[in-house]
């Protein structure tokens, strides 16, 4: 399905959810779809499980489908292995809900859109401005640190108890979004949701060692050779790193060990601005960006 914009389109650009218009789409759905962006990261993956275990608790169908390898370092999340890969996902029955994380269109959820059809409902739950408001209720939250931070705010509305595994799953999605708490999208109502979800049973410990400090060594090495390849221009001021599927092959490492590569773009004094190139294939180019405002 292409994005668009219908008459019946809802926009709320608010920090609060809206939380009748959430709650009447989610209570609804009888078979939902929960779908993030392509490459899943922590805050896609830790929102759809937290989705489907809040739309689980209130008796619906739920199925998670994702476009690319989970990246390993999220292998703790409880029930990460229920999100299963589009390509291989054979339709049982309609779904009449679909719930999209994170994506500023359609298309950028992949292969998994295709599940996205005319006669459902859309929820569109984002932080990211670019978004073109393609659901039935469209909740953009720029001033979020991540979705995951949103999420949090619309289960504290309704009373969603927050058991220890979704604690993990929220607290993973805030600190990978927000670079372990150092992006300039951290503010005091992100710290004091990551606060709650610690009394509600996260382990800020474990979830840290297992996303950042328990690298295969495959990742190590691809990591150094990624390293390597470093180029710095405009007076220091742009770092430029570069993958290519050689070095994924020499390293004996799968594409999703790359998640998280482009953030030592930003690590060296003076640098504004990091780009990460990554060979998709001989006529594909991925260019991923950060900046230090």
């Amino acid at each position: 399905m292409k994005s668009k914009m219908t008459q019946n389109n809802k926009v709320f650009n608010q920090s609060q959810p809206p939380v009748n218009e959430l709650k009447e789409l989610f209570e609804n759905g009888i078979n939902v779809l929960v779908v993030s962006h392509i490459d899943p990261d922590g805050d896609s993956l830790g929102t759809q499980l937290a989705v489907a275990a809040y739309l689980e608790s209130i008796g619906k169908n739920v199925i998670m489908l994702r476009q690319g390898s989970i990246p390993g370092k999220y292998s703790h999340l409880t029930k990460i292995d229920s999100i299963l890969k589009a390509d291989t996902y054979s339709l049982e029955k309609p779904f009449d809900l679909a719930v999209v994380l994170e994506c500023p269109d359609v298309e950028r959820a992949g292969t998994t859109g295709k599940f996205i059809t005319e006669n459902m409902n859309i929820i569109n739950i984002d932080h990211h401005r670019d978004n073109g408001y393609f659901g039935h209720v469209n909740w953009i939250n720029v001033e979020a640190s991540s979705v995951g931070e949103m999420l949090f705010e619309y289960f504290e509305q309704v009373n969603f108890k927050i058991n220890s595994d979704i604690a993990d799953c929220l607290f993973t999605a805030i600190m990978t979004d927000t670079g372990r708490f150092r992006y300039q999208s951290t503010s005091y109502r992100t710290m004091q949701i990551a606060g709650e979800l610690i009394k509600a049973g996260a382990n800020p410990r474990r979830n840290s060692d297992l996303v950042y400090f328990n690298m295969k060594p495959s990742t190590m090495i691809l990591t150094g050779k990624v390293l390597n390849s470093i180029e710095f221009h405009y007076e220091n001021r742009l770092c430029l790193l570069t993958l290519t599927n050689d070095m994924l092959e020499s390293a004996n490492a799968d594409a999703s060990e790359s998640d998280g590569l482009v953030d030592f773009t930003l690590f060296s004094e003076g640098v504004l601005a990091g780009v990460l190139i990554k060979e998709i294939d001989k006529n594909n180019t991925k260019i991923s960006l950060r900046s230090k405002d």
